[in-house]
């Protein structure tokens, strides 16, 4: 939250100006035809009338050579075309079956015959696969490879794992994360139709829709240097369309099912879950009117019934009793249980602080807390022996995970005439999910929860052509959806059961105990209802000579309400070091910390309803300039701003660093919206967004069949507030923790939890005295905050080999700045003030707890790739795309999801220090994918006819090969001994921890013994990324039969394996030093699946 305002009014004027100067001619869900007419002595000829015909709907459209020989069609709906000529003095002639693609410009250079107009010649060919328009780095998937390869869940989101430059990170049906090309997965853009489809509500780049594969006719990605059209993306964008009606009606039946009994055991499971995951559905398209008018729909549902095997640390019923007399470290020692209240000043040194061991490591029945006897009996019993000797992974049980996905796609398309084209298309997502508890108790399950999810796309387009030289394209698209989540035991006064005093019976608490699986799910409950995303866009495509331009601009309006009952019945966290003997590694257990009611943190939040608010606008030019015939020039400026989030009611918080607490007498206050001087907003607008692009495409003329690339360009991403924790003041809650790393607690179990009744809004909110136990953790936006972005460049060399084959090698590089890292908590401790006792006293802001700038841009990155590509596409049967990426990754600060994981910030001081391989690091990776349809059959080469042509003919194969070598990985202590209230506290490395891949066990991944606990009160000397993970190595295939019969109707009987050689991908070993499972392996990826499918088309 700030306290002054930015007028914006001079930098919108001048991007109005700026963009009513020009014209462009990139385009986001169409594509484009361009060429030069010539006659046979290489002269260009003028006013040569062209028709360019759908060959699937029967549209045409004309156009008319420029004075310079030169043609475009342009925002044309991807599919095959003919393209005819007529002109005095020349043969007429036509070109059928030219491929236009989604987000390309296609080239066709036309050299016509001498005759007369009668005269008629038909070319045949394909057009030139060589992208020589435009320098962007990316990737086009025709629909035969979304439809035939083996996509896990049939979703198309999956199709980015195929391409270079890009890492699958994680996520589920509808949410796929991947990192681009050095890119952040919270930054990308995803388009449907040419309009958003991510999830601006929160402002950030999350994907709403993963549509079937069934719905999509083309996607295309675009990696690196792309057009100013593009914005609100410093990652990529991936856009797509969904499929239309033709001339022809056509239709589609289909189901898709999986079953465990058809499936591989996990590698770590001692059974298969049971699993019944069906997806079916049906799709239908046609004319209204021929030549005019066309709907396509578009209905599946998705069934999934997963039992999820988990593999926990649980206590033993001897802990539960409070007996550690057998509790030992991996290595069989003792861990001694010291009484968290007998602190006494050692003798010989009495600035340092001694407890007392439990007599026979046993705490006494009458020490025990009531309320946490009661806890500790929800924990489920040991069910399997332990993996080593300190207990870990004593615990295997299943809980059943219910997807219920339900998803619909409509569209119409109709064309008043020539110059005026209008579609209207509807997207329905129905997402609720059910996990069922596999604990004794459900509601102490942490993954038993449930969730209802919906979300709407209404998208109106029309296209008007002035002139065939001058179109206006106009995009208005419509967002709601609602979001409620829910944890098992709402409802049953769980807290007045455990004698948990101090907080709502809404919900059963969280409970987090050091060692162990936690207790509670969380969040509480969330009720986001409604959600709304608005986006508008117009653009202008202008053609003038050797220009094709195109200008316009983007409004993007967002609402979130929410109301959040996050913590709503507390959240209580138990440290080993409340039982340990201060300074003394392998000494305490967390468990005995929460017997003897020794609470080291906790935390009690419930937000009153919220009503978030935000817009975003954004102008662009962009020229591509054909300045030879083998020249062209892509030249390009885009400026967007989004304004500051704010709240309808004002119910924001903010923080001031340098103002003075009237309780406290210390710097730092907790502002609020519209009080005191403070703006509405969040933090302070960001308008200097200028984003220059350039690019080239150099068709070589000595080299007919080869094109060099490359270009340049600065992008900027989302705001990224991400949270809508920002609201002290509008809550109940209260943060509690110990004043000195567990020597005192934060409150005992038996008293309950602090009174969290609410101060007035006034510069002392929440603070306290200095000395006295605080009471409350602020958070807050960077009023000064700027928005992420990064600098792109490229160099391509890409040549056609024939047989509808190129090969590319392209460089790709990006450099972040301003990336936006972890909430973290500026309330450290000084290094030079780190020490024994209390620590509070000495934060910056000791009349507070942590004190979280959430979501800080703080961050930068560098990432330098090479990737070779091999394509074919479809022609005689088979189609194959081949990438192999050799890049490096380096960044300072943890993104939102890594493949490996290299953990958040040690020291807030020592920024410098963050510098590593970052956790999105994969230095190979090689994907191979093809179909290929078996040359056997009616229309095939060989048994073209009979009973073998019924029999071996129809089969085809689809193949997905993935090789990746492992990411970085951190490695970081169990027990934070540095008592400055940091993030995270990283081991001391004596030697490298990689071990040679002979020495190599699941219970012993690398050298254990390499690190080794910083002495107290001090940070780790290892940097983020210590040692590499495993890597990946999988198969996928598909198996297809199809049977054509009745001449129009085809059914096809399919078999999809994925991992199908069932190798063993191994999960990330344990990292934390102290804990059971460090450099334990105790995960592995999905074992061998099968599914079988049925599709009968016409």
């Amino acid at each position: 939250m700030v306290s002054r305002n930015f007028g914006v009014g001079r930098m919108v004027a001048t991007a109005l100006c700026l963009a009513a100067a020009a014209r462009l001619g990139a385009q986001v869900s169409t594509a484009s035809l361009t060429g030069i007419v010539t006659d046979p002595t290489g002269a260009r000829v003028p006013g040569v009338r062209l028709t360019l015909t759908n060959e699937q709907t029967g549209v045409a459209t004309t156009a008319e050579s420029s004075a310079s020989g030169e043609y475009t069609f342009a925002l044309l709906s991807p599919g095959r075309y003919t393209l005819s000529t007529d002109a005095a003095g020349f043969k007429s002639a036509s070109w059928p079956g030219i491929l236009l693609e989604l987000g390309r410009v296609t080239r066709l250079d036309i050299t016509l015959q001498l005759g007369q107009v009668d005269e008629k010649i038909v070319v045949t060919g394909e057009a030139p696969l060589l992208e020589s328009e435009t320098s962007t780095v990316g990737q086009f998937i025709e629909n035969r490879t979304i439809t035939d390869m083996p996509l896990n869940n049939r979703r198309v989101g999956e199709i980015m794992a195929l391409m270079g430059h890009a890492v699958y990170i994680t996520g589920d049906v509808i949410r796929p994360r991947y990192t681009i090309a050095g890119s952040r997965s919270d930054s990308q853009q995803w388009l449907i139709d040419g309009v958003n489809a991510s999830n601006i509500a929160l402002e950030v780049s999350q994907a709403l829709f993963n549509p079937p594969v069934e719905a999509v006719q083309e996607i295309r990605v675009q990696q690196n240097a792309y057009s100013a059209e593009f914005g609100n993306s410093a990652a990529g964008v991936i856009a797509m369309t969904t499929r239309s009606g033709t001339n022809r009606l056509t239709g589609l039946l289909y189901e898709y099912f999986r079953n465990d009994k058809l499936n591989a055991r996990n590698f770590f499971a001692s059974t298969r879950p049971p699993l019944r995951w069906n997806a079916f559905g049906g799709a239908a398209g046609g004319p209204v009117i021929r030549n005019k008018t066309f709907f396509f729909v578009n209905v599946e549902f998705q069934r999934q019934r997963l039992s999820n095997v988990r593999t926990l640390t649980v206590p033993t019923p001897e802990q539960i009793r409070g007996d550690f007399s057998k509790t030992t470290t991996a290595a069989g020692a003792l861990i001694p249980i010291f009484d968290p209240f007998s602190n006494h000043p050692n003798p010989a040194n009495p600035s340092q602080i001694l407890r007392t061991q439990f007599p026979g490591n046993v705490i006494p029945p009458s020490r025990l807390d009531a309320a946490a006897v009661r806890i500790a009996a929800l924990f489920p019993p040991p069910n399997r022996p332990p993996v080593n000797l300190a207990g870990a992974s004593n615990w295997n049980a299943a809980n059943t995970n219910a997807l219920n996905i339900t998803t619909g796609t409509g569209k119409f398309d109709h064309h008043f005439s020539e110059r005026d084209r209008l579609s209207a298309r509807i997207i329905v997502h129905d997402f609720p999910t059910y996990n069922t508890a596999a604990f004794p108790t459900p509601a102490a399950d942490p993954n038993a929860s449930s969730s209802d999810r919906r979300a709407f796309s209404y998208l109106f387009n029309h296209l008007h052509s002035f002139s065939p030289t001058f179109i206006n394209d106009l995009r208005f698209n419509y967002q709601p959806r609602r979001f409620h989540n829910m944890s098992r035991g709402l409802g049953e006064n769980w807290p007045s059961k455990l004698g948990l005093k101090g907080v709502s019976d809404r919900a059963f608490p969280r409970v987090d105990v050091a060692g162990y699986t936690s207790l509670g799910a969380t969040p509480h409950e969330r009720v986001q209802i409604p959600i709304h995303d608005t986006h508008l866009v117009d653009a202008v495509s202008i053609f003038r000579g050797s220009h094709s331009l195109r200008t316009g601009g983007e409004l993007r309006l967002a609402r979130n309400v929410d109301n959040f009952y996050q913590l709503v019945s507390g959240q209580l966290s138990f440290a080993i070091q409340a039982t340990a003997q201060p300074g003394v590694a392998n000494t305490g257990n967390a468990l005995a910390s929460m017997l003897t009611g020794f609470v080291s943190a906790a935390s009690v939040r419930s937000t009153d309803e919220l009503d978030r608010r935000a817009k975003y606008l954004a102008f662009f030019v962009q020229d591509d300039w054909k300045v030879t015939r083998n020249l062209t020039l892509n030249l390009g400026l885009r400026w967007e701003a989004h304004t500051p989030r704010f709240d309808a009611n004002d119910r924001i918080n903010g923080f001031d660093r340098d103002k003075i607490n009237p309780v406290s007498n210390t710097p730092g206050i907790v502002t609020f919206a519209n009080r005191d001087g403070y703006s509405r907003s969040l933090y302070n607008g960001d308008y200097n967004n200028f984003m220059p692009r350039f690019g080239f495409a150099w068709k070589v003329p000595f080299l007919s069949r080869t094109v060099v690339r490359g270009g340049y360009g600065v992008f900027f991403g989302p705001p990224l507030p991400g949270s809508n924790n920002t609201s002290a003041g509008f809550e109940t809650s209260g943060s509690f923790s110990s004043p000195d790393n567990s020597l005192t607690p934060a409150f005992l179990l038996r008293d309950g939890f602090p009174s969290t009744s609410r101060p007035q809004l006034w510069p002392g909110y929440g603070a306290v005295p200095v000395g006295q136990p605080v009471r409350f953790a602020p958070e807050f936006l960077e009023p000064n905050r700027r928005i992420g972005y990064s600098q792109q460049w490229n160099f391509v060399l890409q040549r056609e080999l024939g047989w509808l084959a190129v090969v590319e090698v392209s460089y790709v590089g990006n450099v972040g700045h301003k990336l936006p890292g972890p909430s973290v908590s500026i309330n450290q401790v000084h290094p030079s003030q780190m020490g024994p006792g209390n620590a509070q006293i000495r934060r910056p802001f000791p009349q507070f707890g942590n004190v979280t700038t959430v979501t800080p841009f703080i961050g930068n990155s560098s990432y330098h790739g090479v990737n070779v590509k091999v394509e074919k596409r479809f022609s005689d049967g088979l189609n194959f795309l081949g990438n192999y990426t050799f890049s490096k990754f380096i960044d300072d600060v943890t993104s939102d999801q890594e493949v490996g994981e290299v953990g958040g910030i040690q020291d807030i001081y020592n920024r410098r220090a963050e510098k590593a391989l970052s956790g999105n690091d994969v230095r190979h990776r090689f994907v191979y994918s093809s179909t290929y349809e078996l040359p056997w059959g009616k229309g095939r080469r060989w048994l073209t006819r009979g009973p073998a042509a019924m029999t071996l003919g129809g089969w085809a194969l689809g193949a997905i090969v993935t090789l990746q070598a492992g990411s970085p990985d951190g490695l970081v202590t169990q027990v934070n001994t540095t008592n400055a209230f940091n993030g995270v506290q990283r081991v001391n490395l004596l030697r490298n921890p990689t071990l040679p891949k002979s020495e190599r066990k699941l219970e012993r991944w690398f050298d254990t013994s390499a690190a080794v606990a910083p002495p107290p009160y001090n940070f780790g000397t290892a940097g983020r990324a210590n040692l590499i993970s495993p890597g990946l190595a999988t198969l996928d295939l598909s198996i297809m039969k199809n049977h054509r019969f009745l001449e129009r109707y085809n059914l096809q009987v399919r078999l999809e394996a994925f991992n199908s050689l069932n190798r063993v991908n191994l999960e990330d070993p344990g990292r934390a030093l102290g804990a059971p499972t460090f450099g334990v392996i105790t995960a592995a990826r999905s074992a061998r699946t099968l599914q079988a499918g049925l599709k009968l088309t016409f």
